[in-house]
């Protein structure tokens, strides 16, 4: 029956249709809204270039939060707020500031707290406790998110997680008390001692030291080194010029649960290369921040050593000092497996294009890196102690090469130790064109020998993997976790043209010895990844002489005659490089 009360009035149950259907089509527009907006999120976190902008996760919040206001109570609200917290913990992970993940926890809280019975609310209320206890170092703060859980979500999918996470906390709070409670105890003993020392001790003891800073400049390049106690954590970041500010280029890297010993300032002026200033400080109590304030830059690459721990910073600059565009990070970019395309290798006597691009049509300058030294002396058997006999090595091939019109350098010519690092920092700075380091090998089965010559590469055997661990004073099993950090300082560390100089000098040493009636084995060219050869702006090899743990070799390495032919054979490799190059140059 058609219930009316005035003329022209509608009926009551066409207005109610008029409202369902202005409702489904209300919830239809929102559910769209969110589709869209949930794929813009996961294509986000898929695409690392896109995902470097804080401006396109900020776009992507305005979507959720434009959403959320359309029907805050409604079957989407609760997702939403889940969302919102996703993309500021997304956020957070890139630009590692405190306050993106406390704006992340404040969305899974109010998800929590809003949205009680919602099958999502144990979600939120796990990713906000685990950003409580890994990111804001607020474990009890954790402990309590985890009860709530526990007590009112047992039959939800986070339930066993939270329970995994509660416990991992429970065990570090009593480990901690009894490590308090067992060093109390000690502090007695003294007669002395005070306990505000006890104190003290017992929470650096927690710590990672910030030993010192290093660094190596000049016009276009600067490696700072940052020598550490032990393993941290480490972030970083790229902030650009404020001219309006008079702030310069910035980049900064967050050392986690690290402290700066007395001998670190505070703050370090540089006079010299792209490099104006070091400072150190400290954002929250549980971090150090080492800011580097540079003139200008073009790429830079963060990347940690081990054995002693270190973080490394690679900037190059504009050769003219203008930004043209925004500055690459090399540490960032995808694993590739593959080398540069055939027309861009260099064949050992043929046209070199990138080359001649790149060294203005000759080579004039070689470093010869002596590896190990001073309190590294490297492999050490059959009375021959690498450091010595490669240092002999290297001032022969020095002589050599000074005979044949280069100009000769050295990152060692005393017994004194270098870091790896340095090493390579050096011939940047000196802007070489060639660099050589001479090792001498050494093996478990003393049957292994034979001379062979690595480049800069991902080691392709277990043999290689073995030789870059020993060199590199790390495991094996380091070597094969580095590999996959190192890909771009490889890619833009010359390694075509490091692995066509390689096989020049492998066969010039080989057949210069044989020559002279030595039978020496031939292990041929390798690819390995080599601290001191990481970073390397010009054409870069790794030369392993012998093995010092096969009798019959080792014997051959204490021979003067021998190392000499060895550094002949060099000497004539890097001369015939230099002569394909200039014919190249004059076609």
């Amino acid at each position: 029956m058609l219930i009316t009360r005035k003329k022209g009035m509608l009926c009551l149950p066409l207005l109610l249709l008029i409202l369902l259907l202005s409702v489904t089509d209300s919830y239809a527009s929102i559910s769209r809204d969110y589709q869209t907006a949930l794929n813009q999120f996961r294509s986000l976190v898929k695409n690392p270039k896109q995902a470097r902008y804080r401006s396109n996760w900020k776009r992507l919040e305005d979507k959720f939060i434009a959403i959320y206001q359309t029907n805050p109570d409604g079957s989407y609200a609760p997702k939403v707020l889940y969302y919102m917290g996703r993309v500021n913990e997304e956020l957070a992970k890139r630009s590692y500031l405190r306050s993106d993940y406390q704006a992340s926890v404040d969305y899974y809280n109010r998800c929590a707290k809003r949205f009680t019975k919602h099958s999502w609310t144990d979600d939120s209320l796990f990713r906000l406790a685990r950003i409580q206890y890994y990111n804001l170092n607020q474990a009890t703060e954790a402990r309590r998110t985890l009860n709530t859980i526990l007590r009112k979500y047992q039959s939800g999918d986070k339930y066993k997680e939270a329970r995994a996470l509660h416990r991992k906390i429970i065990a570090e709070v009593r480990n901690s008390r009894s490590s308090v409670a067992s060093k109390s105890t000690v502090k007695k003993k003294p007669a002395k001692s005070t306990p505000s020392k006890v104190r003290k001790t017992n929470r650096s003891s927690r710590n990672v030291a910030l030993k010192g800073i290093r660094f190596t400049s000049s016009n276009d390049y600067t490696r700072v080194v940052i020598d550490l106690s032990g393993a941290t954590k480490h972030q970083y970041k790229f902030l650009n010029a404020d001219p309006s500010r008079n702030l310069p280029f910035r980049l900064y890297i967050d050392l986690d649960r690290t402290v700066p010993t007395q001998s670190v300032k505070d703050e370090l002026k540089i006079y010299d290369g792209i490099l104006r200033m070091i400072r150190v400080g400290k954002p929250v109590p549980s971090t150090s921040r080492v800011v580097l304030d540079f003139e200008a830059v073009q790429k830079y690459t963060v990347f940690a050593l081990e054995n002693p721990y270190r973080v490394v910073v690679d900037v190059s600059a504009p050769k003219d000092g203008k930004m043209s565009h925004p500055p690459v990070d090399l540490s960032k970019k995808v694993l590739v497996h593959k080398t540069k395309k055939p027309s861009r290798t260099i064949p050992t006597s043929r046209k070199i294009p990138d080359l001649v691009e790149q060294l203005g049509l000759t080579v004039k300058t070689v470093m010869i890196d002596a590896g190990h030294g001073g309190k590294d002396p490297g492999a050490s058997r059959n009375r021959i102690r690498e450091k010595d006999y490669v240092l002999k090595t290297a001032k022969m091939l020095g002589k050599k090469l000074k005979a044949k019109g280069f100009n000769v350098l050295y990152t060692r010519s005393t017994d004194v130790f270098v870091p790896l690092e340095e090493r390579t920092a050096k011939a940047n700075v000196q802007k070489v064109d060639l660099f050589v380091s001479l090792h001498i090998n050494a093996n478990r089965k003393t049957s292994v020998n034979g001379i062979e010559t690595y480049y800069l590469n991902l080691a392709r055997s277990k043999s290689a993997r073995r030789v870059a661990a020993r060199e590199n004073a790390i495991t094996e099993k380091r070597i094969s976790d580095l590999q996959f950090i190192l890909t771009d300082l490889m890619l833009n560390s010359k390694m075509q043209e490091s692995k066509a100089l390689a096989e020049l000098v492998q066969k010039s040493m080989v057949k210069t010895v044989r020559a002279r009636g030595w039978k020496s084995k031939s292990n041929g060219v390798r690819s390995a990844p080599f601290y001191v050869l990481m970073g390397a702006k010009m054409p870069s090899i790794l030369v392993e002489l012998g093995y010092c743990s096969n009798k019959t070799e080792a014997k051959r390495l204490r021979n003067n005659s021998y190392l000499n032919l060895l550094a002949a054979g060099i000497a004539n490799a890097l001369s015939t490089y230099r002569h394909n190059l200039k014919n190249y140059a004059a076609m």
